[in-house]
Order: C-alpha cells, then structure tokens, then sequence
C-alpha cells in the first residue's frame, strides 16, 4: 500500500485547474468580478468581465471569493464610492456607474504587507468524512506464540512454527473536524480500520507427534484524537502547522474459528477447537506538523505526520474444547495480560479538491504504525481437570522468569486505509 501511496503523489499530474470568475472586495469598497490571470506574493492580475487587465497590490484587497457579489453588497459599494468621490470634491456630482466599470484607479506604489493575509486571517469551520477499505494488523497472535516459545526453550520443550499471517482489507472509515482561528485551529478526529486475519501454527511434541492451530477472524482497531495546531509559515502555495496532540486506541479481536488438531504415528490423536478474544487499549501524547501545498485555486494537498507515545493494556482469553479417541471432552482456558509502551507514527495525507467555495471531495490515505515494548506480563492457565500442585516459592519463580523472558519478545502493530470522501466547510469571518 505504501507503494501505490508513493507512486500516486509521484505520477500525478501537478497543474493548475482552469482559471474561473472571482469577486475581488477592495479595502476601498469597490467589488471587482474577474478571472485571476497571474499572481504573487504582494500583487494579483485579473481580468475583468469587460475584458480589461487589471493589476492589484494585495494591500488594497480585502478578502476574494468564488460568489458573486449580492444585489445589496453592490448597492453598498456604489454608494460608498460615491460618497468618497464626494467628500474628495463636493462640488462635482459622480455620475451612476457599475462597480465593475469605474474607471480605474493608479495603484499607489506597493506597500510592504504580509503575503499570506488570506491563510492568517482564516476563521471557519469544516467537517470531513471518508470511507474506504484497509486493515488493522496486530501482532496479538503471533506474539502470544512467540512468548510461549521463548518459555518452552527456557523449560525445556519444543518451540512452535508459525506461519507468516495473511490480512485481507475490509470496510475502514474516518470521519472528523477542524476549526480555525486566524494562526490558530484545533482539530477532533476518528478513525475505524477492519479487516480480516488467517493464521497458522505448527507445533513440534516430538519425532513422530506434532500438531496444528489455525483459523480466520475479523480484526478492528478504533482511533479517537484531538490535537491544537499553530500556523508558523504561512503564503500563497504552502502553509506549515506545529502540532501537539492525544491520541486514544481500541483493538478488538474476536475469533470462534480456530481449529487444533494432534497427529502421532497412527493418525489423528486430538482435535478441538479454540476461541478466543483480544482487547487492547492505548493511549499518550504525540506531537507533529501539518502542511498544506496549494496548486491553483481549487488543489490542496493536505499531508499530517505526527509522532506517538502510547501506554496500555492487552487481554487475551483463549477457551480451548479438545476431543480424543478415548476420552471425554477437555475444557482448557487461557489467559494473558500485557502492560505495553509503544512508539510510532501516524501518518495522514488528502488530496483535496474544491468544486466551491464550500463544498469539496478528497482522495487519501491514513497509516498508524508502532512497536511494542512489555512493561509487565503474566500468563494464567485453568483446565477442568487438577492439575499439581505448585510450591509457592517455585510458582513465584516461575512467574518472575515468565515476565523477564517474555519482554524481550518484539511486537508490532500496523493500520491502514485508502479512502475517498468530502469537506463541508463554513466561513464564519464573512458571516456578519
């Protein structure tokens, strides 16, 4: 996925859309309707609609839109003219002309001003959402293999073979909000991946007896984070946000289809089935950058990277039902529970186009990547049948040696989505 993510930013084409009639508000409240032709940091060219080329300070301009100035904002503006153009010389009456044609005023020599006026001085409001299909990859599973072999090898049993996993994409959404004033802007966002996992396992008893374990389960990961941004670099093509943020985590795994079976050197010794369900909680700061590239009036390319430090939980009870030639059914449980620290990263990009002023449609993908690390571990076993009893001092032992060997086992977790979605967006600055 990250190679067609690659290629998609390489291989699209970066040009401007075609240019399309705006309305210009001057600081002098004169509304001019044109097409931006050519601009720059401190100056605009536009073509009006009587076809005259026009060249602007951006010091002289209030603020640009796609609308078309209402019947009263052009009342306004004439009179308003009128009424300057009257106290510059009260003898002489300005005859009634159109905004859009009064005859044109000599700039005045540029005036040192801030480029990115239009970005700085924001004030709205949008919601997005986007739907998709992607995956939660955890490594629940295999770890809980992996840390049951580092324990075989340290008591002196045979290890297991487990099979690299297979993930196959589902139904992934995200749905958020982002609010901004002038430099600063805070953001709410969520995110659900799904999809679907097979594994299998292969374990070694002895020369001639080993056994098998595997199945396929539905897995989803859930995300909630809020974050507060400050625009540190902002003009016409590229606005730099920093960020800090919190994010919270949801891992669920529920699985009824796991099957186990047991050969020897007559055949088919055992059989079974497991169920077994994980969940997994985590949370923590994170901090990043937000970066938004502009190509013409109507492309932005939105991309979000932000670091994660996370603490939490993971439970996992397996229920074990094993059938035998010979015997009656054996009812066996499992439990485990881990204390994580995890590092990583999150990683967000849009590529966003405007069809209006408020309404606008997205292409993108969103990755959540970390590794574990075990701050504390144990591992519980109860059958239906007595087992031994232990000698406090050497369970204690066990216990102890079950946590250190278990913490150097590695553990990633990987979520990803390609989704396609829109963006309501409100200004608020020009709703009074």
């Amino acid at each position: 996925m990250n190679r067609f993510f690659i290629t998609f930013i390489i291989i699209f084409p970066l040009t401007d859309i075609f240019g399309e009639e705006q309305t210009i508000y001057l600081m002098n409240g004169q509304i001019l309707r044109g097409e931006v032709i050519k601009q720059t940091g401190t100056s605009m060219q536009i073509k009006t609609t009587d076809g005259k080329v026009r060249q602007l300070n951006k010091a002289e301009i209030q603020r640009v839109t796609y609308k078309e100035p209402s019947a009263k904002e052009l009342k306004e503006s004439e009179e308003r003219l009128k009424q300057q153009a009257q106290n510059d010389n009260p003898t002489k009456t300005v005859p009634e002309k159109p905004a859009e044609i009064i005859p044109e005023k000599k700039p005045d020599p540029p005036k040192k001003s801030d480029p990115s006026f239009s970005h700085t001085k924001r004030h709205d409001i949008e919601f997005f959402a986007g739907i998709g299909y992607g995956f939660y990859k955890p490594n629940s599973e295999n770890f809980l293999i992996e840390a049951q072999n580092r324990l075989s090898i340290l008591f002196g049993t045979n290890p297991s073979i487990s099979k690299k996993p297979s993930y196959h994409t589902d139904l992934s959404d995200q749905l958020g909000i982002n609010y901004t004033f002038k430099r600063f802007s805070g953001s709410l966002s969520g995110n659900n991946f799904r999809g679907t996992t097979t594994t299998s396992y292969l374990g070694l008893n002895s020369g001639t007896e080993f056994s098998t374990i595997g199945g396929t389960y539905p897995e989803k990961q859930s995300s909630l984070r809020a974050d507060v941004s400050y625009l540190a670099f902002s003009n016409d093509r590229f606005d730099l946000k920093a960020t800090l943020g919190y994010s919270e985590f949801w891992g669920s795994t529920d699985d009824k289809s796991t099957s186990v079976k047991a050969f020897s050197s007559s055949g088919l010794s055992l059989y079974g089935q497991y169920s077994f369900t994980i969940s997994e909680r985590l949370r923590g700061p994170s901090a990043g950058i937000k970066a938004t590239i502009r190509l013409g009036e109507r492309i932005e390319n939105r991309i979000e990277i932000h670091s994660l430090e996370l603490k939490g939980t993971q439970d996992l009870t397996t229920h074990a039902k094993i059938f035998s030639d010979s015997a009656s059914p054996i009812y066996g449980e499992f439990s485990q529970a881990i204390g994580w620290k995890a590092y990583g990263v999150y990683f967000d990009y849009k590529f966003v186009y405007k069809l209006t002023p408020i309404f606008s449609v997205w292409l993108g993908a969103s990755i959540y990547n970390w590794q574990y690390s075990v701050h504390h571990y144990s591992l519980e076993q109860k059958y239906a049948f007595e087992a031994p009893a232990s000698i406090p001092n050497a369970a204690l032992l066990e216990d102890l040696l079950q946590e250190q060997i278990v913490k150097g086992a590695a553990s990633v977790s990987k979520s990803e989505a390609i989704l396609f979605g829109f963006i309501f967006r409100f200004d608020l600055a020009n709703q009074n």
